[in-house]
């Protein structure tokens, strides 16, 4: 008995690893850049997901707790998602399983007035004698 419960977890692993495999996601654009006059980028993102088999699949992102869309059913899909963007943050595809994530895509938000003094400071030559 427990070595059959063994193998049924073994085959679900499997299967699980098969899914994240074959599912490709894909997020456009991929990076916001900022400065001191816009801290905050108002962009539409487009999401498109395709998985080698049809399922139940979800799309999630860091600023949602629930699911932006799910699909049944499904081996592909895609989502405008319109958003005001401060941070880098990740969409995911998920199945049936939420906590297992089968693709991921990381937005990143690139800030051009950044407090680093490297860059404020003034460029010198050797032969500067000041």
């Amino acid at each position: 008995m427990m070595r059959r419960f063994a193998l049924s977890l073994l085959a679900i692993a499997i299967t699980a690893t098969a899914q994240a495999e074959e599912m490709k996601l894909s997020v456009k654009p991929l990076l916001c850049i900022t400065d001191s006059r816009n801290a905050v980028c108002e962009m539409s993102f487009l999401v498109v997901w395709e998985s080698g088999e049809s399922g139940y699949y979800c799309l999630f992102s860091d600023y949602h707790k629930a699911p932006l869309r799910c699909w049944t059913e499904e081996r592909e899909g895609r989502l405008n998602d319109d958003r005001a963007v401060r941070e880098t943050f990740s969409f995911w595809m998920t199945g049936t399983d939420t906590a297992a994530r089968l693709a991921e895509v990381r937005v990143e938000v690139l800030r051009m007035d950044s407090d680093d003094r490297r860059r404020n400071r003034r460029t010198r030559h050797v032969w500067d004698i000041n």
